[in-house]
């Protein structure tokens, strides 16, 4: 709520003048009554009653003038919109728990899912990999229908084996026809490529050609661990056993996607760094949006105007039909 016109405010100040004038010049005052006063009441109370109403009008008024207005903005926003896939590896390995005891793809998926929530003007796309890649959700809007397939993703689905180039090159795929001013993939391994038809290095040098940039990460532990096999048990129960093998990791690979991206490579061994990284990459991929705000003004003097004439009406009603004051 604005005064358009708000210098005509200034004349709320004569109200306490006016009355000061006024009763000076009615004192003392003398009442004429062609009905008798209800209930033996004082000719003092419809006087001041009176006074009131006619006061209350003229503040009314002075409100009328002064040209009351509400406001309605609206806000136009343009977005610089970023298209992200999200490339995660679900090959066997990644049910090694040594992320806090915790299985790398359950880490992974929970982190994902975190980062996914926190985006609002992006498109974003989901690709599993592992012997073979496979896109579980293309770059969309609709976030309930990439949070669903990150949750329906799991290992065995697919052919095993580390395809990265195969996974890195369909979600090339999926974004080099993108109109989007920024466009990124994030890469999450446990591996080294061993299995698929595009070498990585030149699915890297693919994603550079159409300017997108590429996040690396390598997710667990090298060397010695252990992996989970299980199984059903007679009963029916689930039976666990642990197997031990050498994981294989290549870093050096991995950097050099990113660099010839103009990405990053992170390495995340523990639960807390995983959520870090994906931290980082939210604060340095964020969409750029421009406001303009629009002012409308809507004239609300009629209200005030209403009331005041309505009360200076039922003043002199009250005047000339009830009390009838000789003022």
């Amino acid at each position: 709520m604005r005064f358009s016109a708000w210098p005509f405010l200034l004349l709320l100040l004569l109200i306490p003048i006016l009355h000061h004038w006024w009763m000076g010049r009615n004192k003392p005052a003398r009442v004429q009554y062609s009905l008798p006063i209800p209930g033996g009441a004082s000719t003092s109370n419809p006087i001041r009653w009176l006074m009131i109403l006619k006061y209350v009008a003229l503040t009314m008024f002075i409100l009328a003038l002064a040209r009351p207005q509400t406001s309605f903005r609206q806000t136009e926003r343009t977005i610089s919109g970023i298209d992200i896939v999200m490339v995660m590896d679900v090959s066997a390995s990644m049910n090694i728990e040594d992320l806090n005891d915790r299985p790398r793809f359950d880490v992974a998926k929970e982190t994902m899912e975190a980062f996914i929530k926190g985006r609002q003007n992006d498109r974003i796309g989901l690709v599993v990999f592992s012997g073979e890649p496979l896109t579980m959700a293309p770059p969309t809007l609709d976030y309930g229908l990439v949070l669903k397939a990150l949750r329906d993703a799991q290992s065995g689905i697919l052919k095993d084996g580390t395809g990265i180039g195969d996974g890195l090159a369909l979600a090339v795929n999926r974004l080099r026809n993108s109109n989007a001013k920024t466009r990124i993939i994030v890469l999450l391994t446990d591996g080294d490529n061993n299995v698929g038809q595009v070498d990585p290095a030149t699915a890297g040098d693919l994603a550079a050609g159409f300017g997108i940039r590429v996040y690396t990460i390598a997710i667990g532990r090298e060397g010695r661990v252990k992996m989970p096999i299980r199984r059903k048990g007679v009963f029916g129960n689930t039976v666990t056993t642990y197997q031990w093998f050498e994981n294989a990791l290549n870093p050096e690979l991995l950097q050099q996607i990113a660099r010839a991206t103009n990405g990053r490579f992170y390495r995340a061994t523990e639960a807390d760094a995983l959520n870090s990284v994906f931290k980082e990459i939210d604060q340095l991929e964020k969409s750029e949006v421009k406001s303009t705000e629009k002012v409308r003004y809507d004239e609300k003097f009629q209200t005030p105007l209403k009331i005041g004439i309505f009360l200076l009406l039922l003043e002199r009603l009250l005047t000339l039909f009830w009390w009838r004051f000789a003022l």
